[in-house]
């Protein structure tokens, strides 16, 4: 009768372990549900052998703001594969002033220095940086003299930059930010997630999925 009893808890061991390997080799995230497929794969701009992971972002949506703790936690130990890109929308209100000021400060270098501070300066400061007057106050704090600032903000390098933004966030059919697209070809479902950390652990997951191909 021992051995009986014995045998049958070994064999609902095994079974048990089987089970728990193949839950554990099941995807962690689903298609339909945390992210979707977009019907038509957009450009990317990263290097062979990236995987792109793109923001698309507003300096005046508050989610925004919310989410860049977590993109900073991520950056320092993001996928090796991963090469993270910004595209800021125009949709929003006062969006064009301020997509150009982040095209600015990209062709300066100095998306490190600038781009937290002017989101705390509108959401935490309550500064209205909303037009190129305002702006480039702002940016004079940060060594861009405002004639410089002037010249960059009418240029035809962030002219088209912003046209670019644009008409990517229109092939993507982005309607909301923050969102972020794997690939060209993956866009995070954000409002079936739990918190800001999941959005990041779907991008994880689709960065290993497309590096692996």
């Amino acid at each position: 009768m021992l051995r009986m009893v014995s045998a049958l808890l070994m064999s609902l061991g095994l079974m048990m372990s089987a089970t728990v390997v193949a839950q554990e080799g099941q995807p962690q995230y689903k298609e339909g549900v945390h992210y979707r497929v977009l019907d038509n794969p957009g450009t990317t701009s990263v290097p062979s052998g990236k995987v792109e992971v793109r923001e698309f972002f507003s300096y005046m949506c508050p989610h925004c703001y919310s989410l860049e703790p977590t993109v900073d936690g991520w950056l320092k130990n993001k996928p090796e594969a991963a090469a993270y890109v910004r595209t800021p929308v125009l949709f929003m209100q006062h969006a064009e002033p301020l997509a150009r000021a982040y095209f600015i400060e990209e062709s300066q270098g100095l998306i490190g220095e600038i781009h937290r501070p002017l989101f705390d300066a509108i959401h935490m400061h309550r500064e209205r940086l909303f037009d190129a007057d305002a702006l480039a106050g702002f940016f004079e704090k940060y060594g861009v003299e405002r004639d410089k600032f002037n010249s960059l903000y009418g240029s035809f390098a962030v002219s088209t930059k912003v046209r670019e933004a644009d008409a990517l966030t229109r092939e993507y059919q982005i309607r909301g930010v923050p969102s972020l697209v794997v690939a060209g070809k993956y866009a995070v479902m954000r409002d079936n997630l739990k918190n800001n950390a999941e959005m990041f652990d779907v991008v994880d997951f689709l960065v290993k999925k497309e590096s692996e191909k």
